[in-house]
């Protein structure tokens, strides 16, 4: 196949633009200067602090409380090999093992070298038997089961399972199960933990408990918050269970960096998750684009009164432009990573299509934000990997969207308006900020509480007296206090900081650029959120969790128990 696309006529055109292009602007005047100030900045002041800073070791690492954490890994990691040693002894001499053994010796001596197609097949059979006869939650449960047979011959696989977070919350909604709709993403967390734990205890040879860099903020902000909320149901007198679904809200998702990284156990299984990752964008944008030319109706509250000439904005089965923007953005930079990492040519032409794909799809949910975090995800991709030419492409593109894509025009032109300026500082947006400020000022310790102002619970809730700030940090600082504020910001600091850090521990090319992209992603969505309440969302949280939790196992933790905690505590 690959032959006769390499001898066509298209792809020798192609090719040869490629190579006057590229032979133009390396002997252009512009290359030049980009290499003199890239050669300027190694030697200045500013770049010399940099990397002096990213190599050292924080002081806190050192803290009491770093080696206390150690400690606890080290007795719960001695007290899982015991039960691993239990669990062994009697699994392999109870009757089950035995059968289980026998029954798949003999599958394999009827079906021989065909016998895990077979399996698949008659798998498939029973399943769409059983669709047909037996209920739904029945035929559920038989896929579930089947599920945990497979991921428990690879635990990684249970990580996979995040990264398609966005459509597992599409097909929990339309379910006609209704404790599914409001508890599936709890039971995935619930599931994941105890795939991880059966993996500590079975696993022992290629798993040993360790601690990340990220953990121990994660891990104070959490208590923090339990705090606050337990300070919340002393003032109502009782269990406060607004407050619970807000605490819930904004610590939940948070967990998934523990899941991804404590089931992750090689290089090649991080990839695959961000690859996964790229594939549910791919998705996504290709329902937004259906949606598109379907001309399928915007919702009246994406779009402001006075802008009736932006056009439909797309919002695939996510249900919000801003949201989808918001996946894309993280996504989209992570995929053209891949196309300059990757060394095959036919991975290259994947990525760069799935990169146009979402493309088109983030250009055409009309979400402002979400271009502006693009694109500081791909200038700061661009200069960590000192692909200066990006930036300059990233402006081409930019240029003729503006010129060329009239919904894109229209949004961009109405942003700047001053009418639009003046109304976002009057009764918008802007307008709400100050309020919102003086509540945090009047409650400077601990806040509002849990769920009591400015986000979707608050929404859904019709708390009296409260309104929806369009920025994530204040929201947070009235509803947390002065303490969850600060820890909320040193966990977001210590999440990005690692991931950048954790771009100097690795050799790969490929896992370099996924953190060096990731990073940009990380960054791109936490500016954004000073105009927009990104992590009320819960597919944008996960997915942001997610990416630093590949970070920091790509940089730290992928090599075993061998991370900057358990070196320096050893070390004292």
């Amino acid at each position: 196949m690959w032959k006769y696309v390499s001898n066509s006529l298209i792809y020798r055109f192609l090719i040869f633009i490629y190579e006057v292009v590229g032979n133009a602007y390396r002997n252009s005047f512009l290359n030049r200067c980009v290499e003199t100030v890239a050669a300027w900045n190694q030697h200045g002041l500013l770049y010399r602090t940099k990397q002096n800073y990213i190599s050292s070791t924080p002081k806190y690492s050192f803290s009491v409380t770093y080696r206390i954490l150690s400690f606890f890994g080290k007795i719960l990691d001695g007290f899982a090999g015991h039960v691993n040693h239990v669990y062994t002894k009697a699994f392999k001499n109870s009757l089950f093992a035995k059968t289980c053994r026998s029954l798949l010796l003999l599958w394999k001596k009827i079906f021989g070298r065909w016998s895990g197609l077979s399996c698949f097949i008659i798998l498939a059979v029973v399943l769409g038997v059983s669709a047909y006869v037996l209920p739904k939650l029945v035929v559920a449960g038989i896929i579930g089961i089947l599920g945990l047979v497979f991921i428990l011959r690879n635990f990684e696989r249970a990580a996979y399972l995040v990264a398609i977070y966005p459509i597992l919350y599409f097909v929990a909604g339309v379910s006609n199960i209704s404790f599914l709709v409001s508890l599936w993403d709890e039971l995935l967390i619930i599931f994941c933990v105890g795939i991880w734990f059966y993996r500590w205890v079975a696993d022992r040879k290629d798993f040993n408990f360790a601690w990340t860099p990220v953990d121990f903020s994660l891990i104070i902000f959490f208590v923090v918050c339990i705090a606050l909320f337990a300070i919340g149901s002393l003032k109502t007198l009782g269990f406060d269970s607004l407050g619970f679904d807000g605490l819930r809200a904004v610590i939940e998702y948070m967990f998934f960096f523990f899941i991804v990284v404590k089931l992750l156990r090689s290089e090649d299984g991080a990839k695959n998750l961000i690859k996964l990752m790229i594939l549910t964008g791919v998705v996504m944008s290709l329902h937004g684009i259906y949606q598109y030319i379907a001309k399928v109706e915007t919702p009246a509250y994406w779009t402001d009164k006075v802008e009736v000439s932006s056009g439909p904005r797309v919002f695939s089965f996510v249900g919000s432009p801003n949201v989808l923007g918001c996946l894309l953005a993280m996504l989209i930079p992570l995929a053209i990573s891949l196309i300059f990492s990757e060394e095959d040519v036919i991975q290259k032409l994947l990525y760069t299509a799935a990169s146009g794909i979402m493309g088109i799809c983030i250009l055409l949910t009309g979400s402002r934000s979400s271009w502006i975090a693009l694109g500081c995800a791909l200038i700061i991709y661009s200069i960590l990997s000192r692909k200066y030419y990006l930036i300059i492409g990233l402006f081409v593109v930019a240029i003729l969207a503006y010129t060329m894509v009239s919904s894109v025009r229209s949004r961009i032109d109405y942003m700047l308006d001053p009418a639009y300026i003046v109304s976002s500082f009057t009764g918008g947006r802007f307008a709400r900020w100050p309020k919102a400020l003086g509540m945090f000022y009047n409650n400077l310790l601990f806040g509002e509480g849990f769920g009591r102002f400015g986000g979707s619970v608050a929404t859904i809730n019709k708390v009296k007296g409260a309104f929806y700030v369009d920025n994530y940090y204040i929201k947070a600082a009235v509803e947390m206090g002065i303490f969850g504020l600060v820890t909320f910001l040193a966990v977001l600091y210590n999440g990005v900081v690692w991931s950048l850090r954790a771009s100097y521990k690795v050799e790969d090319k490929v896992s370099r650029g996924l953190i060096q992209s990731g990073f940009g992603a990380m960054v791109g969505i936490l500016v954004t959120n000073v105009v927009l309440n990104n992590f009320d969302a819960p597919s944008v949280t996960t997915y942001f969790w997610t990416i630093a939790a590949v970070c920091v196992f790509l940089g730290y933790v992928k090599k075993g128990p061998n991370n900057v905690l358990t070196n320096i505590s050893n070390k004292q």
